[in-house]
């Protein structure tokens, strides 16, 4: 994944005039000081409800390195967020998720069905898809209460590991077993023995099948998820 510029601007309010495209790229080239940085936006897209007000997306990169930057325009200020009493919440936090589930979704619709581990199988329930990483604490918690989950929802499992190479391998071997058996009871097991903090790999996993991981967890991250466990409805993805 590239690696994130830690630049800081002030976003409080901020005179843009009119807030062009144009206008807006040339005050953060002046408000980051980093040489040979390179801004353009990305998309620009009308906030509902609020009246002249629009929601910005930038990417800046210094040729190594890249990061996105969401911001709100209205007349001529620039903010860095907009609480909606009403709607209960941050409305950049709304609106990256629907474009982020919007990726996601393109890419959700292709998934082979060998990088899906699914548990649950009750047309009743909403189906949950979970990005994880055998080597997550907070994925093992979650995994600790997953009998609890299928009372309610079924669970489909894809492979994201953000950590070293050995939870690369642990997520092929959790696939290459689970792939295996049929109850929910033995795939349940195989996961928490790979999920155990204590396990110990004997088995060799080539670069080719490390790199495959690499590749699907890099799939995910680019359609703007930053970090594991990450769960969204099924039902959104397949819009």
């Amino acid at each position: 994944m590239k690696k994130h510029i830690l630049w800081v601007a002030s976003l409080l309010y901020t005179s843009v005039f009119a807030a062009t495209d144009a206008q807006i790229i040339e005050h953060f080239k002046s408000t980051i000081q980093v040489p040979n940085i390179t801004i353009e936006v990305l998309s620009r897209k009308s906030v509902e409800g609020i009246a002249g007000m629009d929601f910005v997306t930038l990417n800046l990169t210094d040729g190594a390195r890249a990061q996105k930057l969401s911001i709100f325009t209205k007349d001529d200020l620039i903010f860095p967020d907009v609480i909606s009493i009403k709607q209960g919440g941050s409305i950049k936090d709304m609106m990256e998720n629907v474009e982020l589930q919007k990726k996601m979704s393109a890419v959700y619709k292709k998934e082979d069905k060998k990088n899906i581990v699914s548990l649950g199988n009750d047309p009743k329930k909403e189906t949950l898809v979970v990005l994880t990483d055998p080597e997550c604490p907070y994925c093992r918690q979650e995994l600790a209460k997953i009998e609890q989950r299928l009372t309610t929802n079924n669970v489909k499992l894809i492979f994201a590991p953000v950590h070293e190479r050995s939870s690369l391998e642990k997520a092929f071997i959790i696939y290459r077993e689970t792939e295996k058996v049929k109850t929910d009871a033995e795939k349940i097991v195989i996961l928490r023995k790979y999920f155990d903090e204590n396990v110990v790999l004997t088995q060799k996993i080539s670069d080719q099948d490390v790199k495959k991981m690499e590749d699907l967890k890099l799939k995910y991250f680019e359609t703007g998820i930053k970090g594991v466990p990450f769960v969204v409805r099924e039902k959104e993805l397949l819009k």
